[in-house]
């Protein structure tokens, strides 16, 4: 086989020249579309992530035997969590998170009493008139 005999500085240019393709070749591979998070979608997914956080610590057994204790009828409670506004959704999700892992029934009482709270101060219900 013949062997092709170079000279060395055209071999450093085809080197150059075969590196500065290639750093442009990246650059052309990277480029990423996105888009801006609009704030009312961003408040939204929070809201969303509360809901179902709030949902999931009242569907347990405990919590709906204790509310049913109370006398508070579990078809109402998906209806007043809706009445709930985002900053009283927070503050609910804020209070379940730093509960113990076990909870208590004192606590369990707690939330419910201040979910009725909210939602009295709100106007949306009269529980504590009718008594």
């Amino acid at each position: 086989l013949p062997t092709l005999k170079v000279p060395a500085n055209m071999t450093k240019k085809i080197l150059t020249y075969f590196l500065c393709l290639n750093i442009l070749g990246f650059g052309l591979t990277s480029i990423s579309h996105a888009g801006l998070i609009g704030t009312q979608t961003l408040v939204e997914a929070e809201q969303q992530q509360d809901v179902a956080g709030v949902e999931a610590f009242l569907a347990s057994e405990q919590v709906r035997n204790q509310m049913a204790n109370l006398g508070v009828n579990p078809d109402e409670i998906n209806g007043r969590l809706a009445a709930l506004t985002g900053e009283e959704l927070r503050l609910l999700q804020a209070q379940i998170d730093s509960l113990p892992a076990g909870g208590d029934a004192l606590a369990v009482i707690g939330i419910v009493f201040l979910v009725l709270l909210i939602l009295e101060l709100v106007g949306v219900t009269n529980i504590f008139n009718k008594i």
